[in-house]
């Protein structure tokens, strides 16, 4: 199978169904917190004819977590879906990252991986309040980029500000992280 513009994953589940507290595994409903128990990372079997790119078949790809609602699998009962790609980057592709089979991290398109910033917690209090509006979540310390971050004179470690709402949360390599599209970086602080 040779695919024109997209890869193709193996995703033998779609949803994580179950946690485990100490020796207890405990099923869960995947509707329940749903967008947290999507699964967002697969093992690559194709690759895009049409792109060069690090990705290979074995490595595992990092994507957008409509893929498992797709309306356009590849092939649901052998479990194989497609994943948009585009080099670009941006709302045109659902892959954003991709795990080598060394371990090393690299990041496709236009996104950067920071690790959020978050304001201290407030101590919590006795009276209730009606209202308290949400902390932003607009910083992060930038964890995974690639060479189209560093045009932008963006590096591992620099701090980032972007625009609010784009702070889409992903697990990689087991690590909770806010993927940003690097169009809505507003200032890094090196």
């Amino acid at each position: 199978m040779k695919p024109l513009r997209d890869f193709i994953v193996f995703l033998p589940e779609l949803f994580t169904d179950k946690v485990k507290l100490g020796d207890t595994e405990i099923y869960i409903d995947p509707k329940w917190n749903e967008f947290d128990n999507r699964i967002m990372s697969a093992e690559v079997k194709a690759v895009p004819l049409k792109y060069k790119t690090e990705v290979e078949v074995g490595d595992t790809l990092y994507f957008h977590h409509h893929v498992v609602i797709s309306p356009n699998p590849f092939d649901v009962k052998q479990g194989l879906y497609f994943v948009r790609y585009d080099p670009l980057g941006g709302t045109a592709t659902q892959a954003y990252a991709v795990k080598k089979k060394d371990g090393s991290i690299k990041v496709l398109g236009n996104w950067v991986f920071v690790k959020p910033i978050l304001p201290p917690e407030k101590p919590k209090s006795l009276i209730i309040n009606i209202y308290e509006p949400e902390e932003p979540k607009d910083k992060g310390e930038v964890y995974y980029c690639n060479e189209n971050a560093t045009e932008y004179g963006i590096g591992v470690g620099d701090t980032v500000r972007f625009r609010g709402s784009s702070d889409y949360e992903m697990k990689i390599n087991g690590e909770r992280l806010w993927r940003v599209l690097l169009d809505f970086v507003d200032y890094v602080q090196n």
